[in-house]
């Protein structure tokens, strides 16, 4: 059992902390925010702590860490906390949810899995992968560090899916496809070609838009 302190105070950590109270023998003990959003000491009957100083209540050999759940600024808001949390010599913990099929050669660690997810064989995840529900990764995937797969993504065999990608819900990509780093990829959009890095690609379509993803990475694409 591990003491966790989870990054953010709104809906998506809300969940977390149900999904840990119910079904993870970790214990939750508190939350963190960046200083400037800081806007009260507790939550949920838990302490709240900046960021910027979470040593000073949460030492790193005492807790770690989970989140941000988040794909602000497409996944590299949870990218950046995660490499600034090791840096500063925190472990993150992983949430995988009982009911998922797990067969994954590896799974990274701060990764957070919920319920009715397929991992097929051979197929490896990495740090910071958030799959929402009902996620099913084929044999022999890869699926590279802080990427999102929304609700019923399907993904067949040997699909690559490189850094900070966003797959919205209900996806499909066929066999063999890569989906190049930081690309977003609509709900609903279905996959036949490879995909370059920082595409976005709309429904219906499967080829990338003309424009360049680091466009959706504003404050409103949260």
């Amino acid at each position: 059992m591990a003491n966790i302190v989870l990054f953010g105070v709104g809906e998506v950590a809300a969940v977390a902390k149900y999904y840990l109270d119910h079904f993870s023998e970790d214990r939750v003990v508190g939350y963190t925010v960046d200083a400037a959003w800081l806007k009260e000491d507790r939550h949920d009957g838990l302490p709240v702590v900046a960021w910027e100083n979470l040593e000073s209540r949460f030492p790193p050999d005492a807790v770690k860490l989970l989140g941000p759940i988040s794909y602000q600024r497409l996944n590299d808001f949870r990218r950046d906390r995660h490499l600034e949390g090791k840096a500063r010599g925190y472990s993150f913990a992983s949430f995988i949810h009982p009911s998922t099929h797990n067969c994954a050669a590896s799974i990274g660690e701060n990764a957070f899995i919920l319920e009715g997810c397929t991992l097929q064989p051979y197929c490896q995840i990495g740090d910071g992968a958030i799959l929402w529900s009902a996620v099913h990764i084929g044999h022999h995937c890869r699926i590279g560090n802080f990427v999102f797969l929304s609700s019923q993504v399907g993904l067949s065999s040997g699909v690559v899916i490189e850094d900070c990608c966003m797959i919205g819900g209900q996806v499909g990509i066929i066999n063999g496809i890569t989906v190049g780093a930081s690309s977003y990829i609509e709900s609903r959009a279905v996959l036949r070609r490879n995909v370059p890095p920082h595409s976005v690609v709309r429904h219906p379509f499967d080829v990338p838009t003309g424009y360049d993803s680091d466009r959706l990475k504003s404050k409103q694409f949260k």
